[in-house]
């Protein structure tokens, strides 16, 4: 189990990435790609992923992977992330859309809608591409700043 400081430092250097990654692809996806929007998204994305990492999600991935795959396997890792990319995916899309399509843009929930499940799979594929690959970056180099070694 990971302590809360463990926890916020992971967040803060695996939530970076993510956020920049797909606040681009959303912004770009709604032809609003300039750093007028980028910049307030981006942050709003980091403050929300932020929170996430404090939910057991990484527990759930885990206990996913456990059901379907053996521990340090490369399918494992794949799994794991598969879980968690999506209910970061699924939070941030109801989110981010929220925010640039009714409240910046002032569109109707229908337009929402539309845009939520539009940006859905391409934000999907950028967070679990993120997710697997800066994951035991962000987490050897969290380990190491807070000195805390890997519980097995």
């Amino acid at each position: 189990m990971k302590s809360k400081k463990l926890t916020a430092v992971y967040a803060l250097i695996m939530d970076l990435p993510l956020s920049i990654i797909v606040t681009i692809v959303a912004l770009a996806l709604g032809g609003n790609l300039n750093m007028g929007a980028f910049v307030p998204s981006c942050i709003l994305a980091y403050v929300v992923t932020f929170v996430l990492n404090f939910l057991p999600v990484g527990k759930w991935g885990v206990g996913f992977a456990m059901k379907h795959s053996q521990p340090n396997t490369l399918k494992f890792g794949l799994l794991v992330n598969l879980v968690i990319a999506l209910i970061f995916t699924i939070v941030l899309d109801l989110i981010m859309t929220y925010f640039g399509v009714v409240v910046t843009a002032h569109a109707p929930m229908s337009e929402y809608w539309k845009a939520v499940l539009g940006g859905f799979i391409p934000c999907f594929i950028a967070s679990y591409v993120v997710a697997f690959l800066w994951n035991p970056v962000a987490d050897k180099l969290s380990r190491s700043i807070c000195n805390e070694p890997e519980q097995h």
